[in-house]
């Protein structure tokens, strides 16, 4: 028998694990394997005739399916993550590669799609990020204890964060891993002797100097793994001014990573405006004042305009009220 005969290529995909789907140049389904069945719960035969979108992809954009087919009708094979459901309603993730299936001639006559169920290895991803949070939460609240400070503190720091990145057109993506990388700004300072942290006075020189390794002691503390990057960099270096004034490396400008730039506005927003045993809680007009005085000093002008407009629009305010001190 020939080994490129169609019996021999047949059988191949008769038995691989993963779903493959041939169909026609009008998107019709020609032919379909004992995988497609196993995993989609669609029986061939009823698979036969129609079309993909009986799996339903309920998370697909609209920009998503013109890459692909832009890729596809180039003669290239697209690969990506999709979300598709079975016949029982579940969903179910995938790996899918698409490309066209072409005759001896060269001439496209269908396309195939070869899809690996991912389900479980999404499961289990999604499984250690909650994990992962979970860490940096008990993480954050053990920095906060030890400086007595209270845990509404990192709830606000997080969502006035979110709001700004959110207000600057960063992803959905980028927002989230900026709000809970923020709660840890301050995990630095589980290494500062708590003698140093709740003392009522003014700090010594030498006690200042002590104080002010908190953000490399945060940065050695959440070490070089990729998913606490954000929060590293945000605990390294939320006391950079963007003028370069501040510490510990006196770095300026967009040198400072965006994410710490957003934190530091919402942090030192936060500690103006909350009582502390050394001070007063200053009013929110006279915080906002304040920041807009270091709007290209202190704090990168693109992030206090950001701030500003949230807080015209009193979307700062709902936020204080929302996780206000009980």
């Amino acid at each position: 028998m020939n080994i490129f005969s169609p019996e021999i290529f047949g059988l191949a995909l008769d038995n691989t694990v993963d779903s493959v789907v041939i169909t026609d140049l009008n998107n019709v389904i020609q032919y379909a394997n004992p995988a497609f069945t196993k995993i989609t719960g669609f029986p061939r035969d009823k698979a036969l005739g129609k079309t993909p979108s009986i799996l339903r992809s309920r998370h697909t954009t609209l920009e998503t399916y013109q890459k692909m087919w832009a890729t596809i009708l180039a003669g290239g094979w697209w690969r990506g993550h999709i979300i598709n459901v079975k016949a029982n309603g579940e969903e179910w993730h995938s790996f899918l590669s698409i490309s066209q299936v072409r005759n001896p001639s060269g001439r496209a006559v269908g396309y195939v799609g070869i899809a690996r169920d991912i389900t479980e290895m999404k499961r289990l991803e999604t499984q250690l990020h909650d994990m992962s949070l979970e860490a940096i939460y008990m993480l954050a609240q053990a920095a906060e204890a030890k400086d007595e400070v209270t845990g509404n503190h990192i709830l606000r720091v997080r969502a006035y964060s979110e709001a700004v990145a959110a207000e600057m057109g960063l992803t959905e993506e980028e927002v989230n891993k900026i709000g809970y990388s923020s709660i840890l700004h301050d995990v630095g300072k589980l290494h500062v002797p708590d003698a140093i942290l709740k003392k009522a006075g003014k700090l010594t020189e030498d006690e200042w100097e002590e104080m002010k390794k908190h953000p490399e002691g945060g940065a050695a503390i959440l070490r070089n793994k990729d998913f606490y990057h954000v929060a590293r960099d945000i605990a390294a270096n939320h006391h950079e001014r963007w003028d370069g004034t501040g510490y510990p490396a006196g770095i300026k400008g967009e040198e400072i990573p965006l994410a710490s730039r957003i934190v530091t506005v919402a942090d030192v927003f936060d500690a103006l405006t909350t009582e502390r045993p050394y001070k007063k809680a200053w009013t929110e007009t006279e915080a906002m004042d304040k920041i807009l005085q270091d709007r290209g000093k202190a704090f990168d002008p693109a992030v206090v305009d950001a701030f500003e407009a949230l807080f015209r629009r009193g979307k700062i305010s709902e936020l204080m009220r929302r996780y206000a001190d009980q």
